[in-house]
C-alpha cells in the first residue's frame, strides 16, 4: 500500500529537432512580393568593343605620330555588319534615278472654268448652309431648334481650316438659371448655345456640305429635344436621320455615321521608286525633297502638285537666284539687326532695312538721272587725230589719251570717269 502512494520522477533529456521551416504563405498579398532578381548577365554580342593599346612607348617614334595611331585604331575598330537586303534593293533602285524618272503623269492643271467656279461656290457656301438648315429644322422639328437657341443668337455656322479629322462637328451648351419664387416655388430657365463647326478642307461642294449639316442637326436634336448625351450615334440619332433623309431625300440627303469624302490636298509628293509609288498628302508645303526621302523605300520623292515651275534656263523655281529687294534683305539684314538696340523685334528690324532701301534707292536714281545729261552734254566731244607736224609733246599727249579710250562710248567714258584729252595743234 505504501509502494502505491509513492510519486515517482523521470527525467527525459531534450530531443534535437531541427528547426522547423518558415512555410511560406499562398495567400495573395498587394502589391505581390518580387520575384528574386536574377544576375544581370551581358551578352557577349552587347559588350562594348575595345580597342587595344598600342604596343609603343613615349620613348618610340610611333607613339608620337598620329598616322601610326590612326592605322592601329583602325586595324583592330569593329567592323559593321552588311546591309539588309531591303536597304541594298532600294539603294540600287536609286542608281541612275532622276528625281523626273517618274513615268505617272501629275494632276492636271484646273481650268478657269473650274477656277470660277471654286471661286463662286467660296463666296455662296455660307448663305447654302444657313438656308438648308432653317428648311431641315422646319420640315424635321417644326423650328424647335432655332427656337431652343434663340435668345443666344440662334445657330452659329464657322468654317474651320484646322478641322481635318472630321467633315463637321456639333457642339452644344445649356446653362440653367434657377429662379426662387415668393410662395417659395423655383423655376428654371435654360440657354442653348448651339454651333456647327465645317471643316473648309473637306466640304468642296454643295452635296458634301448638305449631307454634312443633316448630319450635324441630328446630334443638335439629339441633344437638345431627345436629351441624349451619352450615344451620339445611338439609336435615336438614327431615327433623327431616318426623317431628315424622308424628308430631302429628293436632294441626295442620306445621313449616316461615317463620310467616306476624299479629301483635297494642296500639296501631294510621290515616290521615284514605281515598284513604291508611294503619296505623301499634306495641306501645307512641309515636305523638302532635299531632305526627305521615302520612309517605305529610302528613295527620293517629287512632288507632282502642284507641279514646280521652271525657269528660262531648265531649272526649278526654288533654285534661282535671289534678286531685288529680297537680296537686299539677305546681304544686310545682319549688319541692319546689329547696328538696332538688344532684343529688337523681327517688325523693326525689317522697318529699318526697308528705310534703308529706300535711302540707297533714291540716291542710286539720282546718279542714273545724272548720267543722261552728261551725255547729253559729252555728244559729239572727241580726241582730235593729231597731224604728223605737230610737235613731239603733242604726239605724247595724243598717244597717251587714246588707251583710255579706246572701245568706250562717250557715255560710257563719263559713267567710268575716264579723263578725255583733248590738244590742240601748234602752228
Amino acid at each position: 500500500m505504501e509502494m502505491e502512494n509513492l510519486a515517482f520522477l523521470r527525467f527525459s533529456p531534450p530531443r534535437l529537432h531541427s528547426p522547423k521551416k518558415q512555410r511560406t504563405s499562398d495567400r495573395p498579398v498587394t502589391p505581390p512580393t518580387a520575384s528574386p532578381s536574377k544576375g544581370k548577365l551581358l551578352s557577349p554580342s552587347k559588350r562594348a568593343a575595345r580597342i587595344p593599346t598600342p604596343p609603343l612607348r613615349p620613348s618610340l617614334e610611333g607613339f608620337w605620330n598620329a598616322e601610326t595611331i590612326n592605322d592601329w585604331n583602325d586595324q583592330h575598330s569593329p567592323r559593321k555588319g552588311d546591309q539588309s537586303p531591303h536597304k541594298l534593293r532600294a539603294l540600287s533602285d536609286q542608281v541612275g534615278a532622276t528625281p523626273t524618272s517618274s513615268t505617272r503623269k501629275s494632276p492636271t492643271k484646273r481650268t478657269k472654268a473650274e477656277i470660277q467656279a471654286r471661286k463662286d461656290w467660296e463666296t455662296r457656301k455660307h448663305d447654302v448652309a444657313e438656308t438648308f438648315f432653317r428648311d431641315l429644322d422646319k420640315a424635321v422639328t417644326q423650328g424647335k431648334i432655332q427656337e431652343l437657341a434663340l435668345s443666344t443668337g440662334g445657330v452659329r455656322f464657322t468654317w474651320s481650316k484646322t478641322l481635318n479629322s472630321t467633315a463637321g462637328r456639333a457642339n452644344w451648351r445649356r446653362e440653367t438659371t434657377k429662379t426662387r419664387q415668393l410662395d417659395g416655388t423655383t423655376i428654371a430657365t435654360h440657354k442653348h448655345y448651339a454651333s456647327i463647326e465645317l471643316a473648309e478642307k473637306v466640304i468642296n461642294d454643295e452635296h458634301r456640305l448638305l449631307n454634312v449639316i443633316a448630319h450635324e442637326f441630328c446630334h443638335l436634336c439629339n441633344f437638345m429635344i431627345s436629351g441624349i448625351k451619352d450615344q451620339p450615334h445611338g439609336r435615336h440619332f438614327k431615327e433623327w436621320g431616318r426623317k431628315c433623309t424622308a424628308a430631302f431625300g429628293d436632294r441626295g440627303i442620306e445621313v449616316t455615321t461615317k463620310h467616306t469624302y476624299e479629301i483635297e490636298y494642296k500639296y501631294i509628293w510621290r515616290c521615284s521608286n514605281e515598284e513604291c509609288a508611294t503619296e505623301f498628302k499634306r495641306h501645307s508645303k512641309s515636305i523638302d525633297p532635299k531632305r526627305h526621302t521615302c520612309g517605305a523605300c529610302r528613295s527620293q520623292i517629287i512632288q507632282i502638285k502642284p507641279a514646280p515651275r521652271k525657269m528660262k534656263d531648265g531649272t526649278a523655281h526654288g533654285n534661282a537666284v535671289t534678286t531685288g529687294y529680297a537680296a537686299y534683305v539677305k546681304l544686310h539684314y545682319g549688319k541692319v539687326k546689329s547696328g538696332l538696340r538688344m532684343g529688337a523685334s523681327q517688325k523693326e528690324i525689317m522697318e529699318a532695312i526697308a528705310k534703308q532701301y529706300r535711302a540707297d534707292k533714291a540716291s542710286s536714281d539720282k546718279s542714273s538721272d545724272l548720267i543722261p545729261t552728261l551725255a547729253a552734254t559729252a555728244t559729239g566731244l572727241r580726241v582730235p587725230e593729231i597731224e604728223s607736224n605737230t610737235s613731239s609733246k603733242a604726239t605724247q599727249a595724243s598717244h597717251a589719251s587714246k588707251p583710255h579710250t579706246k572701245g568706250y562710248t562717250d557715255l560710257e567714258i563719263i559713267a567710268r570717269g575716264i579723263e578725255v584729252l583733248t590738244v590742240d595743234e601748234e602752228d
